[in-house]
């Protein structure tokens, strides 16, 4: 399978240098501070101070704040939106949060405005709450589980996510029989929604069980195409003695004699052989594809098109 090739398309990236959002006074002073054209003075090379817009954070008083650049880390209480959102914002206890965020505003903000946490437009975060609702903060889809309401989450949003191990990854639920409130923790599983959209969700395929099910299929299928073996034998045989069957004839006034096969029978007869032995060639060839080609191809471990992964397991 080829992979999927996508166009370059200029309008999904933003310009490598973009002075948009800063104030006009700044803009117009860099356009003729020859330092800036020259590269020496903010143009952010070998990590240099840079200029660009950077959005103003709208600060709760609980909170305290590392900033650099567009990026921050608040130290808080559960806060989604505006200092009113969430569980810090009604004023409950053991709602600790931890927001990591880079790119507030994202494209591009304006410098010198306003900014609350922005999870559908921020450009990347990293979101730890003791009590949080985590889907409806990140406009989740609620899938077979639900919602997560009122509980600690970790909520991770970027264009693009990677975990990556050198080893193996696991991703594994319901550790304890409590959860951080001393509730009990629900048997939910691990849930795969792409692009947001529950409306079709299914359950997983455990792979074992699958090829001991076709397996048995198999078995199945080969016990049919012996009954059909068995019936195109005695079909067989049974036609050729129609077609060369003749009987006795009473002769008058006395005595009896033999007949002649039906003239109409054998053309007939042969025909029908014929397919017959067409009919258990093809019966043969079936019963090799399905217990030789098919098994050995699709339900051996050692073949490449083993249905099974070799890698990724689940329960």
């Amino acid at each position: 399978m080829q992979p999927l090739k996508h166009k370059f398309n200029i309008t999904n990236y933003l310009k490598s240098v973009n002075l948009e959002g800063l104030p006009g006074l700044l803009t117009r002073f860099n356009s003729v501070d020859q330092r800036y054209h020259d590269g020496i003075s903010n143009r952010g090379v070998f990590g240099d101070n840079l200029l660009e817009a950077v959005p103003k954070y709208i600060k709760a008083p609980s909170e305290q704040v590392l900033n650099k650049g567009n990026s921050s880390i608040v130290l808080g209480r559960d806060r989604p939106a505006s200092r009113a959102s969430g569980y810090g914002g009604q004023g409950h206890t053991q709602a600790s949060s931890i927001d990591i965020v880079a790119g507030r505003g994202c494209s591009p903000p304006e410098s010198g405005l306003n900014y609350d946490p922005n999870f559908a437009g921020d450009g990347a975060r990293i979101y730890i709450s003791q009590k949080t609702d985590l889907d409806a903060n990140f406009n989740l889809a609620a899938g077979a589980q639900g919602n997560s309401t009122a509980k600690s989450g970790i909520g991770i949003k970027a264009d693009a996510v990677r975990i990556i191990a050198r080893d193996g990854i696991k991703f594994i639920t319901r550790t304890e029989s409590k959860n951080s409130k001393d509730g009990s923790a629900s048997y939910s599983g691990i849930e795969l929604i792409a692009c947001n959209d529950e409306s079709d969700i299914q359950s997983l395929i455990k792979g074992e069980n699958l090829v001991e099910a076709l397996s048995e299929l198999e078995k199945r299928i080969a016990e049919l195409s012996s009954i059909v073996l068995n019936h195109l034998k005695d079909q067989l045989q049974f036609n050729m003695k129609l077609m060369s069957h003749n009987h006795i004839v009473p002769q008058i006034p006395v005595g009896s004699t033999t007949s002649l096969p039906a003239i109409s029978l054998i053309p007939a007869g042969i025909n029908v052989a014929t397919d017959a032995m067409e009919g258990m060639f093809d019966n043969f060839n079936h019963r090799i594809n399905i217990g030789f080609t098919w098994k050995t191809k699709y339900l051996n471990p050692a073949s490449k098109k083993y249905i099974c992964s070799r890698y990724n397991k689940v329960n």
